[in-house]
């Protein structure tokens, strides 16, 4: 008899492999314990083995038993991540909600329903229920201020959330404002220079821009450089990524002259993490060629357009009409003309026949060839024209590589 006591008192075979996370030797063993008897914990281990491996579908049937068994808050919150993650979100809001209403009926610790806050919050947004997305961020923030007070570092994170919502329904004065709280509730707890801030810096930069408030935007992407360089030190991605930003907004404002040395920076530094025959080099070479055109620096210009389609595995016709146009406009026509041809081949390969690129090369490329004295080509080339979208005669200066 006291060796049955024993026996039944101990633990079960599968926990000691569940805790060393051992999984694949956990799984044969909670299946043979489910099959002699579905319990709570035994199905909660096989739930557990399935999510670590990365096996969502299966474990979603799981935990569904596991919720009429138990439905406990800690239960249905698994179940409603899972469904979440699955992209079941009517299933995900009910279960965050039934969680919700559990924890207010057994008054537990308010905070902790704040993370089930947030991610109902975000099933919300994606089901483009955004009144009720703001409600669940505000919920959030009025609970952390009346027990944490109104400067608690986590309020950062609560702000963020809401300031997503926002920007979601291109509410960018809202989304600017609650952005510049966030700065200034991180600035408070971590100190001004904490890297943390950088990140939100960029994103009151984004509102911003789409405020038209380049002033401010500005301002906002140096100060976020600034603290990364103070961080992360002068040679670093992040950096890098920073100064692509400043060169990409100020040649918005048509301040090339300002624009330059930050997209040059950005060209050096990726250089020097990447190797100069990485591809990903291409667009910062083309962000900078088409600075230096607008400057009127078509030598430089020139030469970083050919670097540009150097790297590339097939023809960009952006950037071949670009180095086209600053071929022209130093009188190099003869060598101007081949790139057009180019161009028209990637778009004809592409089937892109409603391109709007396509009416402005084959103009250009017309143009071009009766200026060499070749009007019976150019004839053929407006007869496409015909009947197609038409563009203003002339040239154009070059356009800004695609982002």
């Amino acid at each position: 008899m006291l060796s049955a006591v024993t026996f039944a008192q101990a633990p079960a075979t599968w926990e000691e492999t569940l805790a060393r996370q051992q999984w694949d030797k956990a799984e044969p063993l909670l299946k043979a314990a489910l099959a002699e008897a579905e319990t709570a914990p035994a199905l909660r281990g096989l739930a557990m083995v399935y999510r670590a491996t990365g096996r969502i579908e299966a474990a979603e049937p799981i935990l569904e038993r596991l919720v009429a068994l138990d439905g406990s808050v800690a239960n249905l919150d698994d179940l409603a991540r899972v469904e979440a993650s699955l992209g079941h979100l009517d299933r995900a809001e009910a279960l965050y909600r039934r969680s919700l209403a559990l924890r207010v009926e057994r008054g537990t610790d308010p905070l902790a329903s704040i993370p089930v806050r947030g991610r109902l919050a975000q099933v919300l947004m994606a089901e483009k229920k955004f009144p009720e997305a703001e409600q669940e961020a505000l919920a959030t923030i009025a609970l952390r201020m009346s027990v944490m007070g109104a400067n608690h570092s986590d309020l950062a994170g609560d702000n963020a959330a809401l300031a997503r919502i926002f920007q979601a329904q291109k509410k960018w004065r809202d989304a600017a404002g609650i952005w510049e709280t966030v700065v200034t509730i991180q600035a408070g707890a971590f100190g001004f220079e904490d890297l943390r801030i950088a990140d939100t810096l960029d994103s009151l930069a984004d509102c911003r821009v789409e405020l038209q408030l380049y002033g401010q935007a500005e301002d906002a992407l140096r100060r976020a450089l600034a603290i990364r360089e103070l961080n992360l030190g002068p040679s670093n991605a992040d950096v890098a990524a920073t100064t692509d930003q400043l060169g990409k907004l100020l040649y918005s404002a048509k301040r090339f002259g300002d624009a330059e040395p930050f997209f040059r920076r950005t060209l050096d530094l990726y250089l020097k993490l990447l190797g100069p025959d990485n591809s990903v080099l291409a667009r910062s070479y083309d962000n900078l060629a088409v600075t230096e055109a607008m400057l009127e620096k078509y030598p430089e210009s020139e030469a970083l357009y050919r670097e540009a389609l150097k790297l590339r595995d097939t023809d960009d016709a952006f950037s071949l009409r670009n180095l086209a146009l600053v071929l022209t406009a130093q009188k190099k026509s003869a060598e101007a003309l081949p790139l057009y041809s180019r161009a028209l081949a990637v778009l004809d390969a592409n089937n892109a026949q409603s391109s709007d690129l396509l009416p402005v090369i084959l103009t250009e490329y017309s143009d071009l060839l009766r200026d060499l004295k070749r009007p019976a080509d150019a004839a053929k080339l407006d007869q496409r024209l015909k009947g197609g979208k038409q563009v203003p005669q002339g040239k154009r200066p070059p356009v800004a590589a695609k982002q």
